[in-house]
C-alpha cells in the first residue's frame, strides 16, 4: 500500500517575527506601566511625606530610661517647648535652661518634646524661623543627638531679631553637617520639607508667645531651673539626677 509522503518541517519566518515583534510590545508596555505605577507611588508617597500647615509634630528626645507612668509606655514627666530660632526670649531660656533640660533628659527624669514655630518670619529676615525650624526637624528625623547639638548651636550664634543679615539653607546645612547630621538632611532643608508645617505650628498649638513651655500639657511659668526641678520633683519624686545645671555660655551673635 502506497503511503503519502512526508512534508518536510518548514520555519515560518514571517511568523517568527510576529511573534519575536508581539513579545517585545508586551515587554515594552510593561516597563512603559511599571514604570507609571512607580511614578504615581512616588508622587503620592512624596506628597504623604511633606508636612503641611495645620499638622503638630514634635521632636522628642528621651532617654530610654526615662521614668513611665506605672503599667504604660509614657514618660510620666513631659516638658514641651515652643520656640522659635530667632526669638530672643528664646535663646536667653536655652542659655538658662538648656543645661539643665539636657541633664534631665539624660538622667531619664523627662522627656523633652520641641516644637520649632515660627511667629517671627517677615520677609525683611528671609523667613529665617521657618526655615530654621524646618531644618530641626529634618536634622532630628536622622538623628536625636544630631538635632540636640544642631538647636544648641543655632541658639548660640542666634542672629539679631532686628538685623540684616541672617543664615541662608547652606549655612544651616553646614552647622547640620558639623552636628553630625547628613544623608539626606541637606535635600531636606534646600527643598524646605517641613517649612510649611513650621509656618502653621504656632496656629494649630494655640501659641501666642514664645518661649511657651508647657508640662504634662498644662502651661507653666518658668522662673529659674531650680523652680523647674521644684515642680517636677512633685510629679516624679526625688529621684537621681533630678537637680539644676550651671546656666551655658552667653552666646556669640552670628556675623
Amino acid at each position: 500500500m502506497a503511503t503519502k509522503p512526508k512534508k518536510n518541517a518548514r520555519y515560518d519566518l514571517k511568523a517568527a517575527d510576529r511573534k519575536r515583534n508581539l513579545l517585545v510590545q508586551i515587554g515594552l508596555t510593561s516597563v512603559v506601566v511599571i514604570f507609571a505605577v512607580a511614578l504615581v507611588l512616588y508622587i503620592v508617597m512624596s506628597a504623604d511625606d511633606q508636612p503641611t500647615a495645620g499638622e503638630t509634630k514634635s521632636i522628642r528626645v528621651a532617654s530610654s530610661s526615662v521614668i513611665k507612668k506605672e503599667g504604660t509606655d509614657e514618660p510620666k514627666a513631659v516638658v514641651s517647648m515652643y520656640e522659635d530660632f530667632l526669638c530672643p526670649h528664646c535663646g536667653a531660656f536655652e542659655q538658662q535652661f538648656g543645661p539643665t533640660i539636657n541633664k534631665l533628659v539624660d538622667a531619664g527624669v523627662i522627656a523633652a518634646d520641641y516644637y520649632m514655630v515660627s511667629i517671627l518670619d517677615r520677609p525683611q529676615n528671609q523667613n529665617y524661623s521657618s526655615r530654621a525650624g524646618g531644618a530641626a526637624y529634618c536634622v532630628a528625623e536622622e538623628s536625636n543627638d544630631a538635632f540636640r547639638r544642631f538647636h544648641a548651636a543655632l541658639y548660640a550664634q542666634q542672629p539679631s531679631e532686628t538685623g540684616t543679615s541672617y543664615p541662608d539653607n547652606a549655612r544651616l546645612v553646614e552647622v547640620a553637617r558639623q552636628a553630625g547630621a547628613a544623608g539626606t538632611v541637606p535635600e531636606c532643608i534646600n527643598k524646605g520639607r517641613f517649612v510649611d508645617m513650621v509656618k502653621g505650628l504656632a496656629g494649630a498649638t494655640g501659641i501666642k508667645a514664645t518661649p511657651t513651655i508647657r508640662i504634662n500639657g498644662e502651661d507653666y511659668q518658668y522662673s529659674t531651673p531650680d523652680e523647674l526641678v521644684a515642680k517636677l520633683r512633685t510629679i516624679v519624686g526625688d529621684v537621681p539626677g533630678l537637680e539644676a545645671a550651671p546656666p551655658a555660655p552667653a552666646p556669640v551673635p552670628a556675623s
